[in-house]
């Protein structure tokens, strides 16, 4: 990444990138989705013809040059989204789809726990004992726990999620990832004030109580923590009285790629375009993580550059006035 890149992801949490991956990559990678989907298959992220976007591609020298040498990429999330109205579906924030602002935008973490079960749908009453103590258990259908004793964290991560679009995201409305701009800053803040107040760091830790029983379904989950989505200046708010904020909406041909850094709060959004949202999404972690943390790293959230040493002089500059933080109050 050049300079002004660099300045970028520093200040916003995300890059980025025209092109990264070829017009017969693309196809490839699109005609493998679409055999296995008309097979109704799920297409595995472990194929060559995916894997090939990160590691045949300028992103393996643009990461390490960045993070350092990188863990390979065993595998990739490869997320679909089909044309969708807006619906009674309620999310994990315990939303209605279609009550939810900026095209049903809900924001999260990634390596958070999201349920044992489907997320309550019914918004006139809350769930039974036996619904509840069901949705309660661990892992949840991510495969995240709850709690990594041993760590003082409730929260897995990795350094930087890299997603190569291979369906056209150039306006709003095409399922495009929204981001919360700059907010990164402030989760790093967030992070240092639950260490300082003895911990965990993440939902269930101080000032982050993980379920909303306030939202309609009595059991949404707060992905990131009200202290950030307060922060944040622009958006809207909800009859109820709840603040939304206005997510950064990425308009990504198809090739083009976004480099976004573990503690910017993000989300798809709903397809209102007549294509399917297809994206593939590379998580990667540096080698020089210790060993057994390479999942589970507290560090790395309160200092969220310190595996960065590609990173290190832009940000030593910004951290001294040359770049000033966006979209936080």
């Amino acid at each position: 990444m050049n300079r002004q890149q660099k300045e970028a992801l520093y200040r916003d949490g995300f890059v980025t990138l025209p092109a990264v991956a070829s017009e017969t990559q693309v196809a490839a990678a699109r005609r493998r989705i679409f055999m296995a989907l008309g097979r109704r298959e799920t297409p595995r992220g472990n194929e060559p013809v995916f894997l090939d976007l990160f590691n045949a591609t300028c992103l393996v020298t643009l990461m390490e040059e960045a993070l350092g040498p990188v863990h390979p990429p065993q595998g990739c999330q490869l997320a679909t989204r089909f044309p969708a109205e807006p619906s009674d579906r309620v999310n994990e924030s315990g939303y209605r789809d279609r009550d939810t602002p900026f095209f049903g935008w809900h924001g999260h973490l990634d390596g958070l726990w999201n349920g044992a079960t489907a997320m309550h749908q019914d918004v006139d009453q809350p769930m039974t004992a036996a619904q509840l103590d069901a949705w309660q258990q661990e892992p949840s259908r991510n495969g995240c726990r709850k709690t990594h004793p041993g760590f003082g964290t409730n929260i897995t991560s990795f350094a930087a999620l890299v997603a190569v679009a291979l369906s056209d995201q150039r306006e709003e409305g095409a399922g495009n990832v929204g981001l919360l701009r700059g907010a990164h800053h402030e989760m790093e803040r967030f992070f240092r004030t639950q260490r300082d107040a003895g911990g965990p760091l993440g939902p269930d830790g101080p000032n982050w109580p993980r379920i909303d029983l306030d939202a309609p379904n009595r059991s949404g989950l707060r992905h990131y923590p009200d202290a950030v989505r307060e922060s944040c200046k622009d958006g809207a708010y909800t009859p109820d009285g709840k603040f939304w904020p206005r997510p950064t909406l990425l308009r990504l041909a198809p090739g083009d790629a976004a480099i976004i850094l573990h503690a910017t709060p993000h989300s798809a959004t709903r397809v209102e375009t007549s294509e399917p949202r297809l994206m593939a999404y590379f998580r990667i972690a540096p080698q020089a993580r210790p060993s057994g943390s390479r999942a589970v790293h507290p560090d790395a959230l309160c200092d969220i550059w310190s595996e960065w040493p590609g990173m290190a002089e832009v940000v030593a500059g910004a951290r001294a006035g040359g770049v000033k933080p966006a979209g936080q109050r």
